[in-house]
């Protein structure tokens, strides 16, 4: 018994010892396990903090610029495409007009012939001649017809009359898949300058309810000569502008419809509602990829520099996009102007697919509902998570910036989830790779040990007790 009792008095220290390590960590686990983030395991991701955040979703990636892309920037809607430009119609080649002259053959007479502007934008009249009709207005045009008669010496303040029949200048059209809905995709004619894009949408027959976004182009020529005007005889209403910087600031001011100068001077301001209420891109700070990550930098939102080309047979092109989800609900600060030339676009309902490879639980192809419809956290969700063996600050997005062309970078999924870096929306044939990392499968090696052996059990040690093993024995034999 004296051995039995120097056993006992040498395990009962460890004993204290070991249980009091056990109440500690249990008391760090009872303390702490419902605010960290996860134990040896770098896959799971999240921010779970109290104090709420906002960040951006990124629709493009300030990378891919440096890349030639072959997209046309987007712009957001402005005050001034919700201002009707109200002006005199301007004659196009293909209008149907007639032309009206008073005793120009025949005493007591009206002269009445019919023409369709040709393909140079000339028509020929008798007595008359070659008239250069496309860019004039009909009340131009009677007077060119008018200096024309007189410089000739025919006659002497004609009386000249110019109605068009058929014009061909004020027309939109609606273009997007043939599937899509109930809408009738085709060529229609603009009513009035105060024709809006909820008209132009229900005149097509609407669009289906799940369209968030529609988008129009819009052309405007730079120049005289890319209107198809000649320099013996340029457009009355389009004087030349007094430099190219005037030119380009007269289309920036006017929303990149009509004139390019003369139909901004006489406008109003927008109301300051209007103003303030539409997105301004003019200082609001946007994300930049530097170093391996996205920085935050407050832009001022001004092009940047363009080497000098020539302008002479040039267009100016705006893809303006126009969030239909909220125009349909009542926004009306979206329901934009329809201008003559205007392409308005319903986008596919499906946009494509995007993939998913690497350390995900579920990786294949995923579909895009349309666009800014899918975001990178919403395609982690879909696909299962990360597996066990994923690094989140090894991940590569691929996307193809043209047919023969991909750019490649890497992104914090750690960081996204937890809010320091913004969401991405991903775009079809977007690749979401998510790696790995040396120190991936140790780690998760050293997790499933712990999983498998933690738990409740108990020591059974003949030390303590000799009802089940029996007495020790103290025969040394």
């Amino acid at each position: 018994m004296k051995h039995n009792s120097i056993k006992n008095t040498c395990r009962h220290p460890l004993a204290s010892r070991a249980g009091a390590a056990l109440l500690t960590t249990a008391g760090l686990i009872a303390t702490t396990g419902c605010e960290s983030d996860s134990f040896l395991d770098p896959s799971i991701v999240g921010r779970w903090e109290r104090t709420p955040i906002t960040m951006p979703i990124l629709e493009e990636i300030d990378l891919a610029r440096t890349f030639n892309t072959g997209e046309v920037p987007i712009s957001p809607v402005r005050p001034t495409d919700l201002q009707p430009d109200v002006q005199e119609y301007v004659i196009g080649s293909g209008d149907f007009i007639s032309i009206s002259v008073f005793e120009l053959i025949s005493v007591g007479v009206t002269e009445v012939q019919e023409r369709v502007i040709d393909e140079t934008g000339n028509i020929r009249l008798p007595v008359v001649g070659r008239v250069k009709a496309a860019g004039l207005s009909p009340s131009q045009l009677e007077q060119e017809v008018i200096d024309i008669l007189q410089e000739k010496g025919v006659m002497q303040d004609a009386t000249v009359s110019v109605v068009v029949q058929q014009s061909r200048q004020n027309l939109y059209s609606i273009i997007g898949a043939p599937e899509e809905g109930s809408t009738r995709f085709g060529t229609y004619l603009i009513p009035q300058p105060e024709f809006r894009l909820l008209e132009a949408i229900a005149l097509a027959g609407g669009v289906s309810n799940g369209i968030k976004r529609i988008l129009i182009f819009r052309q405007t020529p730079l120049t005289g000569a890319a209107a198809g005007e000649t320099p013996d005889a340029p457009g009355r209403n389009n004087p030349a502008p007094s430099s190219t910087d005037d030119l380009l600031d007269g289309i920036l001011d006017s929303g990149g419809a009509g004139n390019a100068d003369s139909n901004t001077a006489d406008r109003e301001a927008p109301p300051a509602g209007v103003e303030s209420g539409l997105e301004r891109t003019d200082s609001s700070p946007r994300w930049v990829y530097v170093d391996d990550k996205f920085v935050k930098v407050q832009g001022s939102g001004g092009t940047e520099a363009q080497e000098d080309v020539d302008l002479s047979n040039v267009i100016a092109q705006r893809v303006i996009d126009v969030p239909y989800d909220r125009l349909v609900n009542g926004d009306m600060r979206y329901n934009v102007v329809v201008r003559p030339g205007d392409v308005i676009r319903i986008p596919n309902q499906t946009a494509g697919f995007v993939y998913v490879m690497g350390q995900s639980n579920r990786p294949g192809a995923y579909t895009v509902p349309g666009p800014k419809d899918l975001t990178i956290k919403q395609l982690i969700a879909s696909s299962g998570g990360l597996s066990g063996l994923a690094s989140p600050e090894r991940t590569d997005l691929t996307r193809r910036t043209s047919n023969n062309q991909e750019v490649t970078l890497r992104i914090n999924l750690a960081a996204i989830f937890h809010g320091t870096e913004p969401d991405i929306f991903l775009k079809p044939n977007d690749i979401l790779n998510i790696g790995s990392s040396g120190v991936a499968a140790p780690l998760a090696v050293i997790r499933n040990g712990f999983r498998a052996s933690y738990g409740f059990g108990f020591v059974l040690d003949r030390n303590f007790s000799t009802d089940v093993f029996g007495p020790i024995s103290t025969d040394n034999n």
